[in-house]
C-alpha cells in the first residue's frame, strides 16, 4: 500500500489509527489486514513445481555441458597426439627420400627429353 493510499483510507475512517507524539501514525496490523488482506507471497503449487522443474532441467543441461566440455578436451587432445605422430612420419619419410640411393643409378646421369 501507499502512503496516499492509507491517509486516505484513515481520513475516511475504513482504517482507525493512533498519532504519536511525533505525529506519525501508528496502525495496528489486525487492522491494516481487516481492510486490506495481506498478499499471498507464498508461488502457487503449479509455480513451485515449474521452478523446481526448471531448476532440475537447468542442473541436468549444466551437468551435459560439462561432459560435453571434457569430451571436446578429449578430442582435442586425441588430435594432438595424431597431428604430432603424423609429423613424425612425415620427417621420417621426407629423411628416407633424401638419404635413399636406387641401386643402378650410382653414377647414372639424368637426362632431360
Amino acid at each position: 500500500m501507499s502512503k496516499a493510499a492509507l491517509s486516505k483510507a484513515i481520513k475516511k475512517g475504513r482504517i482507525s489509527a493512533t498519532r504519536k507524539e511525533n505525529g506519525s501514525l501508528d496502525i495496528d496490523p489486525a487492522e491494516l489486514h481487516r481492510v486490506y488482506p495481506p498478499v499471498n507471497t507464498e508461488p502457487l503449487p503449479s509455480e513451485q513445481k515449474r521452478t523446481q522443474e526448471t531448476l532440475n532441467e537447468t542442473t541436468r543441461l549444466q551437468a551435459k555441458v560439462a561432459a560435453l566440455g571434457e569430451l571436446l578436451e578429449q578430442v582435442k587432445a586425441e588430435r594432438d597426439d595424431l597431428r604430432q605422430d603424423r609429423d613424425q612420419w612425415r620427417e621420417q619419410a621426407r629423411l628416407a627420400l633424401l638419404t635413399h640411393q636406387p641401386q643402378g643409378f650410382e653414377g647414372a646421369q639424368i637426362r632431360h627429353l
